[in-house]
């Protein structure tokens, strides 16, 4: 969730849809992640978690994007 959430406060400043596309950016990274230091993914195979995006920064980048519409 922090891969998202991070981001999109750090560019909320330029406005929403800035928030929006910087939180996306960061939700597309976690799927390139194959290990997790924190939350549930820390207790899954790396091999499962490569090209999976993190599911609570999915939900932060939509949550993002919806509300700059």
């Amino acid at each position: 969730m922090i891969d998202a959430l991070a981001p999109a406060l750090a560019a909320l400043r330029d406005g929403l849809p800035a928030a929006a596309k910087a939180a996306r950016a960061g939700a597309d990274s976690t799927a390139t992640m194959t290990k997790a230091k924190a939350g549930r993914a820390a207790y899954v195979p790396k091999q499962n978690l490569k090209g999976v995006k993190d599911l609570g920064a999915e939900a932060v980048a939509r949550l993002f994007e919806e509300i700059s519409r």
